[in-house]
């Protein structure tokens, strides 16, 4: 008996780690799979025990695969796998006075019925989310009420948009601050709700949640929570047009994570205030190059000078980014760095393209017609660039980048 309950035990944690890698496409079937048996195993022994928590973990590797699937009928069918496996814990759970188990399997009853495509279902996943939330909260697992929210929010905002998830945020956050000695939790409450309020653009508000939460935060020494607020604050200010002020935000960000020594947090804040400085600029260089193109007046107004100046503040704060993801050992961060300047640089190619006639234009001429073939033309635009000018490799440079439509010809 040991043994059989020692080999549901192993194959309950082969599950977990298979629910660890749950972004691989099999894991979460090659989790329903090996929990499975540790269900078997443990009713063939009459283990309601070990049971209760196979079914709850069985529960958790539906909600995966339901999560993964693009198609319905699967989402619907593992749903409902998912609610039978957690209904069967709950049962168990609450033969054995286990309450805090007891939620648990609630919560995860909740995580399924809420991405459920069915209005009646979503709405029964609230109000089990809500008694999984009252139960964790009698229990005084903060940590876990508020995890539950965070499942209702997510539910509520898809289901009924920003407006509807704002209120059940402030509801949170009033019944937190009347219950008194939760800063941290207020202060969370007031970062989420200052991001719908942004979503519907109730840019004041969002404003002032942010300083509020920041206050909290500082106050009780939640590092990571001043570096949420202060993100917070600079989608806000940059929803405000006040980039100045959000650029300063993400700094003050970026000097949270290097004070807390984490390289890839403070590469992100970086890269945030790099990605904010470059797309602005390319939306505004975009729109003056075009109306100088359409002959009207320039709708921003924007100076040769600010543009150098901005694009070079935007590249500096891309490779201290880089600096950080290096020191971090994070690739994919350092790639999407390069990405980004690519992007911005591609950017740049194409407006002025679209704005300026091509110095050049390649025909190629039918060996049956000496009239050329307009749709096989090549286009070239030679767009100045003095750093081109300058001699490497033994070569000199002609100052200009050339650009080819769609690819460059053959002889030249």
């Amino acid at each position: 008996l040991d043994d059989a309950r020692g080999r549901a035990l192993a194959l309950m944690t082969l599950a977990r780690a298979h629910l660890a890698r749950a972004q691989e496409p099999d894991a979460p079937s090659a989790a329903i799979k090996t929990v499975k048996e540790a269900v078997s195993i443990s009713e063939s022994l009459q283990d309601r025990t070990t049971e209760a928590e196979a079914q709850l973990l069985l529960g958790e590797a539906h909600v995966a695969k339901a999560s993964a699937t693009p198609f319905e009928k699967v989402l619907v069918e593992q749903i409902g796998l998912a609610v039978e496996a957690t209904r069967r814990a709950e049962e168990l759970f609450e033969a054995a006075g286990d309450r805090r188990s007891v939620a648990k399997a609630l919560h995860c009853r909740a995580k399924a019925l809420l991405r459920h495509t069915d209005e009646d279902e979503v709405l029964e996943g609230e109000s089990v989310a809500d008694q999984a939330r009252e139960l964790f909260h009698e229990l005084g697992d903060n940590a876990s009420e508020v995890s539950v929210l965070l499942t209702a929010l997510a539910g509520r905002h898809a289901t009924s948009g920003p407006e509807s998830a704002l209120m059940m945020a402030r509801d949170a956050l009033e019944d937190w601050q009347q219950e008194g000695g939760r800063p941290r939790d207020v202060a969370l409450a007031s970062v989420l709700a200052a991001g719908f309020q942004l979503e519907l653009g109730e840019l004041e508000d969002s404003l002032k949640l942010c300083a509020d939460a920041f206050s909290l935060y500082d106050r009780s020494g939640a590092r990571r929570g001043v570096a949420s607020a202060l993100e917070a604050r600079a989608a806000t200010l940059f929803a405000m047009q006040r980039h100045g002020e959000a650029l300063n935000a993400l700094e003050e960000m970026a000097s949270v994570f290097e004070r807390m020594g984490d390289k890839r947090s403070q590469g992100g804040a970086l890269m945030l205030a790099a990605g904010i400085l470059l797309s602005k600029l390319s939306e505004e260089v975009e729109a003056d190059t075009q109306a100088e193109f359409e002959k009207k007046e320039p709708s921003v107004g924007i100076s040769t000078e600010e543009v150098q100046k901005r694009s070079t503040d935007g590249i500096e704060f891309a490779n201290r980014a880089a600096v950080c993801f290096e020191e971090a050992g994070a690739e994919e961060e350092q790639q999407a760095v390069a990405d980004l300047i690519q992007s911005t640089y591609n950017k740049a190619i194409q407006i002025y393209c679209a704005t300026n006639e091509p110095d050049r234009i390649y025909y190629t001429l039918s060996k049956d017609s000496p009239i050329e073939d307009t749709s096989k033309c090549i286009k070239e635009w030679k767009i100045p660039m003095p750093a081109f000018s300058k001699s490497e490799g033994g070569q000199q440079g002609d100052g200009f980048l050339h650009v080819f439509d769609p690819h460059p010809p053959a002889t030249v």
